[in-house]
């Protein structure tokens, strides 16, 4: 596994089942059929509540539905939320635990407070031998304990696919909605399904699919309906047949894309990649024959052409016919993108088993090896300690070699002139070394202690004791964490970014030590800030402060180069910046089935409009984001390119790879 994790991360799961299936046998792995009504019946007492935990976006509460109706089962359906529900929970509860019927609590999860009255309540219940409680909710950390220990948990996830979605959706449309008049209805209710299965699988490939994972739900698809039932209605007016020019496609692709499924999005590249979904999706041309709704399905070119039909048999006819399985190419990614994300979710998964290995108290003392020797005692140290335990022994070696990475010079402040300290770039970087300095003073001496701790040469203080507990489970101490960094990131790429950033700063220092010239000209690695965006507000005023413009009527214009180039009084040379999805070649962007590729050295300039240099064809904007998380957006860059489709594949830009 270390050696897969090392050369291919994202064939990691593939190397943990085959790790568990060799320790624990092919049975402990495979996956039982549920049966809901068999654990229901025989398998739960009266007072222990049975909680139905979901992913985002998917609800249980329907199997329990289908059970009560197969057998003849009276069920009370309560959703919570708000006080009337928690007294109409509480009346239902004490109804059905006297006369043996089932009651379902949905969304649980929005009132944990309420849930630790109903644990005690259960707790002293007495309840009729056939009563049964369930409760569905959200995977979320707000549960209380005790309720979880209390109850029977069962987890519930929907399948992953186009093909699953789609049919999830119409099965939960009954037949004489969608086969209502006028004819045209049935059409539109399978292009939403389709939207909605878009919308909902590219979650799945956050932050690729889109920048967060967003909360599309049953709620969101059931207001969508409503609202087509309603323009449909009013537009056709009883009639059979509705024109397909006649629907207000215009009415309904705003409220779908600002609204239904819109108003949950914070980001305007993904504002930008929902009006796209939206406006291809929903127009006139989907009701002609061969509307391609995937141009290639699959690695032969197959295309997928929107089904033939006016009933929802046709349109259901047509899904059970899909694979069962498909590429990331029907959602508009490239089909790299599995790989991306298994990449991804496999250092996550690393990372969460470094955190796992930290070492018990216990398990100190049973390795310890104490060292009673003549040669021992007079080199024990001024604790009096015999020896050290293990975890330890590894951590000074690990602080030993971070120690030998890190820069030791001493980082030099910057000398202000009455000149220089007029300068708005100057006085960034002025910032940027402060904050370095410091860090760097506070890591160094951290390290230090802790190397000297575990050499038995020092007394624990409870700082120093955090230290050793974070660093031996490979977790960045949070008072050395002053600057942006992505959730999760272990101590040894920390350690490696961290020396990176530090030798930038001494080649600034060097640059400010001859002048503002050579300040100016030097090559920036945009990543190893500790404020990017406050780099571009710099080099922004500096021009205007240079030629005597106002801070608005400057444009910020970008050219891409194989290698450094000259650059004039408004220009800023910049390098490091990663390009996923996409590559740049000969003045151009295009899309490309490589991952990510380099920008070598990319030059910006702050330009008046007239003074732009005038591009032919169409330009893309792309969003600059701080890492491959996608959370922090540092800035939008413009490019000439003749293709489309770049916010549709996910592409963008990272001032660092650092995950």
């Amino acid at each position: 596994m270390i050696y897969v994790h090392t050369l291919r991360p994202d064939k990691v799961f593939g190397a943990c089942r085959r790790f568990v299936q060799a320790v624990f046998g092919e049975s402990f792995i495979e996956e039982e059929q549920l049966d809901l009504y068999k654990i229901t019946k025989n398998e739960v007492k009266p007072n222990t509540p049975i909680l139905l935990s979901c992913v985002t976006g998917y609800d249980a509460s329907g199997r329990v539905e289908d059970m009560a109706t197969n057998q003849k089962q009276a069920l009370s359906n309560i959703a919570l939320g708000s006080a009337e529900g928690f007294a109409l929970a509480e009346k239902a509860i004490n109804a059905a635990s006297k006369n043996g019927k089932w009651v379902m609590l949905k969304n649980v999860h929005l009132a944990p407070g309420w849930l630790v009255q109903l644990e005690k309540k259960l707790h002293t219940l007495k309840a009729h031998p056939n009563f049964r409680l369930f409760l569905t909710l959200e995977v979320t950390p707000k549960i209380p304990v005790n309720l979880l220990r209390a109850g029977r948990i069962l987890t519930f996830e929907p399948p992953d696919g186009i093909k699953a979605n789609l049919l999830r959706t119409f099965n939960s449309i009954s037949a004489n909605r969608v086969n209502k008049a006028p004819n045209e209805r049935a059409r539109m209710y399978f292009l939403l399904a389709w939207f909605h299965a878009i919308v909902q699988e590219r979650l799945r490939y956050t932050p690729l699919g889109w920048s967060k994972k967003y909360e599309f739900n049953e709620s969101d698809l059931k207001c969508a309906c409503d609202t087509i039932d309603r323009w449909i209605d009013d537009t056709a007016k009883g009639r059979d047949n509705l024109p397909p020019n006649k629907i207000p496609w215009d009415a309904l692709c705003t409220l779908m894309s600002q609204s239904i499924y819109g108003g949950r999005i914070d980001n305007n590249f993904d504002q930008l990649l929902m009006n796209d979904f939206v406006k291809r999706i929903f127009q006139p041309s989907t009701f002609e024959s061969d509307f391609l709704l995937v141009d290639k399905v699959d690695e032969h070119g197959n295309k997928l052409v929107i089904p033939d039909g006016l009933r929802r048999e046709d349109f259901l006819r047509w899904m059970y016919k899909l694979p069962d399985t498909q590429t990331p190419a029907w959602l508009g990614l490239p089909n790299n993108a599995d790989q991306v994300i298994l990449q991804t979710k496999a250092n996550t998964f690393i990372q969460k088993l470094l955190k796992m290995q930290a070492v018990t108290d216990d398990e100190d003392l049973a390795y310890q090896d104490f060292d009673f020797s003549v040669e021992s005692q007079k080199n024990k140290s001024v604790i009096g300690a015999a020896s050290r335990p293990q975890w330890m022994k590894n951590l000074a070696t690990s602080v030993t070699e971070w120690l030998n990475i890190i820069p030791k010079e001493e980082l030099a402040a910057l000398k202000r002139t009455v000149e220089n300290i007029k300068d708005p770039l100057y006085r960034f970087f002025e910032r940027e070394c402060t904050i370095g300095r410091n860090l760097l003073k506070t890591v160094l001496t951290d390290l230090n202690d802790v190397a000297q701790v575990c050499d038995l040469k020092k007394k624990q203080t409870n700082y120093i004791r955090g230290l050793l507990s974070d660093l031996q489970k490979g977790i960045v101490p949070k008072s050395w964490v002053r600057y942006t960094i992505p959730g999760g990131v272990t101590i040894n790429p920390w350690i490696i970014d961290f020396s990176e950033r530090i030798r930038q700063l001494h080649k600034i220092v060097a640059a400010a030590q001859k002048g503002q010239t050579a300040l100016k000209e030097l090559t920036v690695w945009l990543g190893g800030l500790f404020s990017q965006e406050a780099y571009f507000t710099a080099t922004r005023q500096s021009v205007a402060q240079c030629k005597g413009y106002s801070l608005e009527e400057l444009k910020l214009q970008v050219s891409v180069h194989s290698s450094a180039v000259d650059l004039d009084s408004s220009s800023f040379g910049m390098s490091g910046l990663k390009l996923m999805g996409a590559v740049h070649a000969n003045g151009k962007l295009a899309i490309t089935e490589d991952i990510m590729t380099d920008l070598v050295y990319t030059k910006i300039s702050w330009v008046r409009d007239q003074d732009m240099e005038k591009r032919s064809g169409k330009q893309i904007t792309l969003p600059v984001y701080l890492n491959n998380t996608r959370t922090t957006l540092v800035e939008t860059l413009k490019f000439c390119t003749d293709q489309d489709k770049f916010y549709e594949r996910g592409v963008a830009i990272l001032c660092t790879p650092l995950s």
